[in-house]
């Protein structure tokens, strides 16, 4: 992190104010957490005695954590589909970690370091320029500048950026770095209404959300873009496996599982509505 810019005290951000900048996964309409009981009853549909007999032939293991309509907490276990105990508050999404990095007055930084101060690892000017050459724009048009909406960490000085244009009529971006180095920008066509983005465990790959919807398709952490499983119903929630081998996908009624480069070789459907979900050992 040491060449990536110069230390800036940031005292009127509050601790909690610059957590919530930085880790936060979904935008601010998003309410905090609150206490609740501890809820473990699953929401599967019956007979899903098939789903099992997949997951355990394909010998996917791992634990489920998912929220409901009312932002109530379950947690099942693979590949059982049993109940487990589920943590004990109440929560809309999970929250993902962006690896310390976050977007302050249009600069990616990190606050690796405590909340206290925040280190500029790309600054508006910077993240402008490297757009502008990704999409064409000639580098003298100093209006086609770009702010820093959210980013998250990919690991190894890798990350992404969902960025906004400065100009009128407003175009959202996504761009990859490695350092202060553009290696894709996605255009608007591509990211759409994107309001955030879900990287992978392992930084492996990253997906856009939208407020009820998963962009399509997936990408992986050098901008290829995979593939869905084909004749699916629109997803409004991803989560990857521990080792990102395997992706789910939620959609109104269940949670498909497949291999997350070849989506066509098994896909599992598991009874399951959800909210949204997240996918731990």
């Amino acid at each position: 992190m040491g060449r990536w810019g110069t230390w800036l005290l940031v005292a009127a951000l509050a601790g909690l104010g610059l957590a919530a900048a930085l880790d936060a996964f979904v935008g601010d309409e998003e309410p905090p957490p609150r206490a609740a009981r501890t809820t473990t009853a699953p929401l599967l549909a019956r007979q899903p005695e098939l789903a099992v007999a997949q997951l355990r032939e394909a010998g996917i293991s791992g634990q489920l954590t998912f929220s409901d309509e009312q932002c109530r907490l379950h947690a099942v276990s693979l590949p059982e589909l049993r109940p487990v105990r589920a943590p004990s508050f109440e929560m809309c999404r999970p929250v993902t970690s962006t690896g310390g990095l976050g977007a302050v007055d249009g600069d990616v930084v990190w606050s690796g370091l405590g909340y206290g101060a925040v280190q500029v690892v790309l600054s508006d000017e910077q993240l402008s320029r490297a757009i502008r050459v990704g999409l064409e724009i000639p580098a003298d048009d100093v209006r086609a500048g770009f702010r820093a909406v959210q980013a998250v960490s990919l690991g190894d000085e890798r990350y992404v950026v969902l960025a906004d244009s400065t100009y009128e009529p407003r175009e959202r971006v996504l761009a990859g770095f490695d350092g202060t180095r553009a290696t894709v920008v996605h255009p608007r066509w591509a990211v759409g209404e994107a309001g955030a983005v879900r990287p992978s465990p392992q930084g492996g790959y990253y997906a856009l959300l939208g407020e009820d919807w998963v962009g399509s398709p997936i990408f992986s952490s050098d901008g290829r873009r995979l593939a869905l499983p084909q004749e699916m119903p629109d997803p409004h929630a991803i989560a990857w496996s521990p080792d990102e081998r395997w992706t789910a996908l939620a959609t109104d009624e269940s949670v498909y599982v497949y291999p997350t480069e070849d989506p066509e070789r098994l896909v599992v459907r598991i009874p399951l509505p959800v909210r949204d979900l997240d996918w731990s050992e």
